[in-house]
């Protein structure tokens, strides 16, 4: 979503509305201001605007929140301009909601603050109407909720397959209030590329555009959750933004359990063949031990890290790991696997690679890029890692609260 200047005029804007309104009738004024004293009687020959304009939040409404959104409406006018001021006078920056219903402040307002909208239409003569409302945030609100955030880093190079991705931290949304919330989660591409969100869970979401991203795009994101209420008089803590690109290549890799082979792809071309041993076929110490199915995505790479494992009981060094799940599956060099490479399974769960190829593949791979492994026998889990591409897109879609 991309916020300019802090007025809206009838040039760059849609009349706002939408939401229920309350009244506040419009003040008639001159083309120049508004009107001045005794101007405004049955007298007076200074001619009267028909437009009538009635905004929301209601003049004198005191239970406004830092989220809050202005929408108005118009009656036998065209509107012409919007502004929003703090109590000093300072315009307050924002746009239109991608809906066109309401306007929305770039960043969360103030609590304990008085803000003034005002909204001016011309009616068919041309004659100005302005109309003001004067509104009151509460206090902070000490039931704040926050985010876990997987969102690309600021300024980052990612992936094609490259998916938004948050938790609220220890609460599920009520599913009737799901909808309010996803209308400010904000996703811009350029190029513009059809995307949607998707509840996984009350508590996680992913977004994730129709196809792959095309390379070069950029992408702007705002989780437009500060101060929104979120149902059972919780309310977001703040909002958090990002903007990033996507690669200028296209790259995934390819692992298939028949052949334990993994293909890397650039641009559509193989451009390496690499042996692999996938997870134990037959469970360990009880447990299934095999790698997932589906469509994933690198979610972080290191060149060294240490596995520790309380369900298997082990602590192991390892080189070039790249991480596939939450729940510890990776890509990673493992040179005691050397036996296995290419013939059979035995890890638990992990793609195998030689600490050669685990090199190449770290240096191949960006954060986001996909990763398709088939033929395990098991899926990968829904929100067990950034696993949107795994769905169809009409299932996936049909995940939004916004779908109708």
């Amino acid at each position: 979503m991309s916020f300019g200047p802090s007025s809206i005029s009838r040039r760059g804007a849609l009349t706002a509305g939408g939401l229920a309104v309350v009244g506040l009738a419009a003040a008639c004024t001159k083309e120049s201001g508004t009107l001045g004293e005794g101007e405004g009687d049955a007298s007076s020959e200074a001619p009267q605007s028909a437009a009538k304009v009635q905004i929301t939040p209601a003049d004198g409404a005191a239970d406004a929140t830092a989220a809050t959104e202005i929408s108005w409406t118009v009656e036998s006018g065209e509107f012409k301009e919007f502004k929003l001021t703090d109590a000093s006078g300072a315009e307050v920056e924002g746009a239109m909601h991608p809906d066109g219903t309401t306007w929305v402040p770039a960043s969360p307002l103030e609590w304990e603050t008085a803000y003034t909208a005002t909204v001016t239409a011309d009616d068919a003569n041309g004659i100005t109407a302005t109309a003001t409302s004067t509104f009151t945030t509460i206090a902070s609100p000490g039931n704040r909720v926050s985010i876990e955030n997987y969102l690309p880093g600021q300024d980052s190079t990612v992936g094609v397959g490259a998916i938004l991705a948050f938790r609220f931290s220890d609460y599920e949304v009520p599913e009737e209030q799901r909808a309010s919330v996803e209308r400010r989660l904000f996703v811009t591409s350029e190029p513009a590329q059809e995307g949607s969100w998707h509840w996984i869970t009350g508590r996680a979401l992913e977004y994730r555009p129709k196809e792959y991203w095309q390379p070069n795009t950029s992408i702007s994101v705002r989780l437009g959750l500060g101060g929104l209420p979120l149902g059972e008089d919780r309310y977001g803590e703040f909002d958090q933004e990002t903007a990033f690109v996507i690669d200028s290549e296209s790259r995934y890799l390819e692992a298939d359990n028949d052949t334990k082979q993994m293909r890397a792809f650039r641009d559509g071309s193989i451009v390496q063949t690499i042996p692999i041993s996938l997870g134990s076929d037959t469970p360990i110490d009880g447990n299934d031990a095999r790698s997932f199915s589906g469509t994933m995505t690198i979610m972080s790479r290191e060149k060294e890290s240490t596995f520790v494992s309380q369900v298997y009981d082990y602590e192991t060094p390892v080189k070039w790991a790249m991480r596939l799940t939450f729940s510890g599956q990776f890509i990673h060099g493992a040179p005691w696997a050397a036996d296995r490479l290419g013939k059979s399974n035995g890890s638990h769960g992990c793609l195998n690679v030689s600490d050669e190829m685990g090199e190449w593949v770290y240096n191949f791979v960006r954060w986001g890029d996909p990763v398709i492994v088939k033929n395990t026998g098991i899926d990968v889990p829904q929100g067990d890692g950034f696993t949107g591409w795994s769905l169809d897109w009409d299932t996936f879609k049909s995940g939004s609260a916004l779908q109708s």
